[in-house]
C-alpha cells in the first residue's frame, strides 16, 4: 500500500486534532449562593490564536468556552481551585487560586508569551492571569 506524503500528513493532522478535542461539562452547583466567589474571565483580542476558542474550567473539567473579546462572570464555590485553560489542540495551563467567600476576582485568558516561536501560529498556547478587576474594560 503506497500512501502519498500529503495523505499521510492529512491523516496525522486529523488524528492530532481529534485527540485534542475538549468537551464541556455543566457548571457545578453552588452550595451556598451567599458565600460564592464571583470570577470574571475576559478573553484578550490577540491576532495570534484568534481563530480558536479557549476552554476554561477547574477540578479537571472544562465548563466554558470564550472567543476573542468575550467575557463571562461565574459564581464559584469558595475553596482551593486549579483553573485550567486550553484550546482544541493545545496543552493546558493552570492557575491555582484559593477563593474566599464573596471574593471578587478577575482573570484574563491570553496567548502564552512563552509559546514556541513558529509553532504558536499553528497551535497557540494560552494562560490565565489574575489582574485587578478595575483594569478590565468590559
Amino acid at each position: 500500500m503506497n500512501l502519498s506524503i500529503a495523505r499521510v500528513a492529512a491523516i496525522t493532522l486529523t488524528a492530532i486534532l481529534a485527540s485534542g478535542c475538549v468537551s464541556k461539562s455543566s457548571l457545578p452547583a453552588i452550595t451556598e449562593t451567599n458565600d460564592a466567589a464571583t470570577v470574571t474571565i475576559y478573553r484578550s483580542d490577540e491576532l495570534q490564536g484568534s481563530l480558536t476558542d479557549v476552554y476554561i474550567g477547574w477540578d479537571n473539567e472544562y465548563f466554558i468556552s470564550l472567543a476573542p473579546q468575550q467575557h463571562t462572570q461565574l459564581l464559584v464555590n469558595p475553596g482551593f481551585k486549579t483553573f485550567k485553560i486550553r484550546a482544541h489542540a493545545d496543552w493546558s495551563n493552570e492557575l491555582a487560586l484559593d477563593l474566599t467567600p464573596q471574593q471578587e476576582i478577575c482573570l484574563i485568558a491570553e496567548v502564552n508569551p512563552q509559546n514556541v516561536v513558529g509553532l504558536n501560529w499553528v497551535v497557540s498556547g494560552y494562560r490565565l492571569r489574575q489582574l485587578p478587576c478595575d483594569s478590565l474594560a468590559l
